[in-house]
């Protein structure tokens, strides 16, 4: 069933790997990063403008930092997230980008890199690592303290992607996109994760799931790399729809209002044609 929408382009950037939308609500603006370009964009909604930083380190991810974390001292809006130093505090000073690295779990794992992440129920940055080839099951998910204490929860992973919790901050979401599988984890209140098990296994043609998101019914949706759409999955697994997106290689998404309503989506331009000028662009889907 296709999910009934308007979806504009809003920002053909060429993104060489467009990723990690961050809702910033504090700006009104949805920043994202282009991995391989080594960018970072930021586009205000309301205003329609465009930002784009070149920072010194590639930035993989970033959110909004938790209430009871206390940024740096140093003027600048800040953010949380995975750089190549590690993890740690992100910055934007004016046309400057600031990093302060509080840890790297896999500082000797030099074919290794960070991918997805976001902050957690439980108040911790959650983060997942992947081999850069994109052969060996050497990646793995942290969850990040504010002192930069950190946890594996879980590891295996040829490429890590989301992660993504339940509105109730019961369930974790973490994917395999290699091996085209979603992942369910039990959450506690202590951020402790249990019971994997596999939600959803894609199949051949099915594209590859990618970044995600929940909505306030605890439906999951999902970036389909190789397969122009964000799917739309229940709780349980069940594929619920699709929402079409006019590039083939969607990324991830997120939800900007309260009534998730109003999702913004990445893509890539690897591997597409120079005549696919939406490959690696921003878009915009308003759910009807």
């Amino acid at each position: 069933m296709e999910i009934a929408a308007d979806v504009e382009c809003v920002w053909p950037a060429r993104a060489v790997l467009g990723e990690g939308p961050c809702w910033d609500a504090r700006s009104g603006a949805v920043y994202w990063v282009d991995i391989k370009g080594a960018r970072l964009h930021a586009f205000d909604i309301a205003a329609g403008a465009k930002r784009t930083w070149a920072p010194r380190h590639r930035i993989f991810s970033l959110g909004t930092p938790p209430p009871q974390w206390n940024p740096p001292a140093q003027a600048a809006h800040w953010f949380v997230g995975c750089a190549e130093p590690g993890f740690g505090w992100i910055g934007v000073a004016g046309d400057e980008i600031l990093f302060q690295t509080l840890s790297h779990p896999e500082p000797g794992q030099t074919h290794n890199r960070f991918n997805d992440g976001k902050t957690g129920p439980d108040g911790r940055y959650w983060a997942g690592t992947m081999h850069d080839a994109e052969s060996e099951p050497s990646g793995s998910l942290y969850a990040f303290a504010r002192d930069g204490a950190f946890a594996r929860i879980d590891s295996g992973y040829v490429v890590s992607n989301g992660p993504a919790f339940s509105p109730d901050g019961r369930t974790l979401y973490h994917t395999d996109s290699a091996r085209r599988i979603i992942y369910a984890f039990d959450l506690d209140a202590a951020g402790q994760a249990s019971h994997r098990r596999a939600l959803v296994e894609f199949g051949e043609g099915d594209g590859y799931p990618d970044g995600m998101t929940c909505d306030r019914a605890g439906n999951l949706w999902v970036a389909m790399w190789d397969g122009a759409r964000i799917e739309k999955l229940s709780p349980d697994g069940r594929r619920l729809g699709a929402l079409p997106i006019p590039a083939r290689r969607p990324t991830s998404c997120v939800f900007v209002n309260d009534a998730c309503t109003d999702l913004f989506v990445t893509s890539a331009a690897i591997g597409a044609s120079a005549d696919d000028v939406l490959a690696g662009a921003l878009f915009r889907a308003m759910l009807r």
